[in-house]
């Protein structure tokens, strides 16, 4: 079956509860803002310093550095299906990944076809949509900030993390079960993704931001990145393919749930345990 046909069986219903007009400007002073597009929930994340990475080697988030962010507003859930169906319903993203070829596509599985073994939570308009690659949502922004007239993006590496850890601090390796209250992993997923804020949120009102699907961010990786970080607003940026990665999903052990833990992969990729969070500039 091909991706369009797959995709078409629940995007009739999408009209409800997404606005057709421009959005109107932002709120300034509120902590949450809702996009009228796609009625996205955005956290205001204010200014502030931290200390990226951990000293733990087997994260390889090294070395520890002082990072500076900017105010900026975050998803406050994984993007749905429900919500990226409108962009593809209005033909500017593409469809997601539904049958890998096994060629640069499904870097876990070769040919065989996983994604028909999540069942419902494929296409549950409020599970996060997976199979979409980092380039599927630059679409997505794009389209997103051309329809609400605010600046959409995917976060970067600095932002995503500290969102993460929600103003706490780098947070020991122990039991690969202790984020299981916050996110869902190969311990307790059922082999599948879970619909979106089914955990409890962080101390920011972010809900999955460990495990339920891996989330691409701007940063290219290299395991030298931390060492030449700008202080503030870091983003690093270098001719390759291979981006970051982060948050672990619904089969990722426990220890890739850590806030500082990174992951990495080809720009067009996808797969069905890999969906993204937008950042909503101030």
């Amino acid at each position: 079956m091909g991706m369009i046909g797959w995709w078409r069986g629940w995007m009739v219903g999408l009209a409800v509860g997404i606005g057709c007009g421009m959005a109107e400007a932002a709120p300034s002073g509120s902590d949450v803002w809702q996009d009228p597009v796609v009625g996205m929930a955005m956290v205001r994340i204010e200014a502030d310093c931290f200390a990226m990475g951990s000293r733990e080697p087997a994260l390889g988030a090294g070395p520890v550095h002082r990072v500076c962010l900017d105010s900026y507003w975050m998803g406050q859930h994984e993007v749905t299906n429900r919500q990226y169906g409108a962009c593809v319903a209005a033909g500017a993203c593409q469809p997601p990944e539904r049958h890998d070829s096994g060629i640069n596509d499904h870097f876990r599985t070769g040919n065989e076809d996983e994604y028909d073994k999540l069942g419902e939570a494929l296409d549950g308009p409020d599970h996060p949509v997976v199979g979409v690659s980092l380039v599927n949502g630059w679409e997505f922004v794009r389209w997103l900030s051309a329809r609400s007239g605010q600046r959409f993006r995917l976060p970067t590496e600095a932002e995503w993390e500290y969102a993460c850890r929600a103003k706490a601090g780098d947070e020991p390796l122990g039991n690969e079960t202790q984020w299981e209250a916050r996110g869902w992993s190969q311990h307790n997923s059922g082999g599948r993704p879970h619909a979106v804020g089914s955990k409890a949120p962080n101390a920011l009102g972010l809900y999955d931001m460990q495990g339920n699907v891996w989330e691409w961010v701007q940063d290219h990786f290299d395991v030298t990145a931390y060492g030449r970080h700008a202080e503030r607003n870091p983003l690093f940026v270098k001719e390759d393919l291979f981006h970051v990665s982060r948050g672990g999903s619904w089969s990722s052990p426990g220890i890739y749930l850590h806030c500082a833990y990174r992951g990495v992969s080809e720009e067009r990729d996808r797969d069905d345990n890999l969906g993204l969070r937008v950042v909503r500039e101030e």
